[in-house]
């Protein structure tokens, strides 16, 4: 006797390919699109987690520097123009 018995059909937007396009395009604002996708596990969950707040942290602190760089050399060339 078999069985018919269906998997429920999961969501397009669950799948591995779609969540980690999601994480490139968005970055940390696809988390949650992590935790809800039945495909990783949750070991998987927590490292790709702590991996795109540690990446993001690192962003905004290179982003931070970048800002003072930029500052600073504007600056000194406003203040060569100005001699």
């Amino acid at each position: 006797m078999e069985t018919n018995i269906e998997k429920p059909k999961m969501k397009w937007y669950l799948k591995p390919v779609w969540v980690m396009i999601a994480i490139l395009a968005i970055g940390p604002f696809a988390i949650p699109l992590v935790w809800m996708s039945p495909s990783f596990k949750r070991w998987l969950k927590v490292a790709i987690t702590a991996l795109l707040i540690l990446f993001t942290i690192w962003t905004i602190n290179a982003s931070v520097e970048l800002y003072n760089t930029l500052k600073a050399h504007i600056q000194s060339l406003q203040n060569e123009l100005n001699q």
